[in-house]
């Protein structure tokens, strides 16, 4: 069966797109079909994924397409007109040595859709739980549409605790949470500890008097039950000693800060959701995945739509450079940290199940 993983954190400039696209990425080249989902309005990973031209063509609407090709052509007849709309799934710019890697496209009318929905109505009295699962049934549409069983869903969301954020937590099997070092990222680990609780409260009471009139639903049973699967660090900076990298000074300094957040507010927090296991025994407090700050790949990566481990591929970006190669240090760190990401698609292979 496949997993939805959300890759969530309410703080912005983490690195949210750039983790999700990477993974992905990697699953792929494991053999794994994956479907991405852009549901953050600034749609940066419809961006990186199709490249801002061929995006921006998505979201003219047309008279076959009225409402462009992006996720609103779906959701906006569902909301308006509780009927299903038109999935519309793109392949990737720079396309994967294996596997199926597909994208529903973002689209900056979120932030309405964010609007429409509401907490109390939809989710705490229980008449609108289907209108909060939006990313289950565009998985199920997008499946039924290419005929495929994807293995993993991966949802990019916005910085916030708002309504898109708890539509996607409520769809997910796992969610992953991307800290940088600052002094934001453990306090921001913590609210997650606060505020889940509260989230999942709100749809077993919704679930509760949405099952008494219909208790033969089953897919309304097994939402609302997100775990966490870990915790990415990225964008730190090293320096050699010994011959050895290590993480520079400041930024080991907040690794272990955030490491004691996890394990000292996040995690106790989770645990005391009742209706279901939070945290997995799989769960420590230690990153599955070291990103280093990527500098000007990072941007270079975007500009050009290919992910990390194919970038070395692509000549640099000539605003960016003013060379017309990449030095063998950056092609040693894409290197890396293109088995980083390797490394964090197997542990996701190994234990989201």
């Amino acid at each position: 069966m496949s997993k939805t993983i959300s890759i969530f954190n309410n703080k912005g400039g983490v690195g949210k797109t750039s983790i999700i696209w990477n993974l992905a990425v990697s699953l792929a080249d494991k053999n794994k079909k994956v479907l991405l989902i852009d549901f953050d309005p600034q749609c940066n990973l419809s961006i990186a994924f199709l490249g801002d031209e061929e995006f921006s063509v998505l979201l003219e609407p047309k008279d076959q397409t009225p409402f462009g090709e992006t996720i609103k052509a779906f959701a906006l007849p569902y909301i308006q007109q509780s009927k299903m709309g038109k999935v519309y799934t793109h392949e990737p710019k720079q396309k994967t040595d294996n596997g199926l890697l597909h994208l529903i496209a973002g689209d900056f009318w979120l932030n309405t859709f964010s609007d429409i929905l509401n907490v109390g109505t939809d989710v705490i009295s229980g008449s609108g739980l289907y209108r909060f699962i939006l990313p289950e049934l565009i998985k199920q549409e997008a499946s039924k549409l290419n005929s495929v069983d994807y293995d993993y869903v991966l949802i990019d969301l916005p910085p916030s605790f708002n309504t898109l954020v708890r539509s996607a937590l409520y769809c997910s099997d796992f969610f992953l949470v991307p800290c940088t070092p600052d002094l934001f990222s453990a306090y921001c680990v913590g609210l997650i500890g606060e505020m889940l609780p509260k989230f999942i409260r709100d749809w077993d009471q919704g679930t509760q008097r949405y099952l008494e009139s219909d208790p033969n639903d089953s897919v309304i049973r097994q939402k609302g039950q997100p775990k966490f699967g870990g915790w990415i660090f990225n964008g730190f900076d090293t320096r050699k000693r010994d011959g050895e990298k290590r993480q520079v000074g400041a930024d080991a300094a907040h690794h272990r800060k955030i490491s004691s957040a996890i394990d000292s507010k996040m995690v106790p927090s989770l645990r005391k959701i009742s209706t279901y296991h939070a945290i997995p025994q799989f769960v420590m407090h230690e990153p599955l995945a070291s990103i280093e700050d990527l500098n000007v790949m990072a941007p270079d990566s975007i500009i050009q739509n290919a992910p990390i481990k194919y970038l070395q591929k692509h000549r640099p970006t000539n605003e960016l450079r003013g060379r017309g190669q990449w030095a063998q240090n950056q092609i040693e760190l894409m290197n890396q940290m293109g088995e980083e990401y390797d490394k964090l698609a197997e542990f996701v292979i190994n234990n989201f199940n």
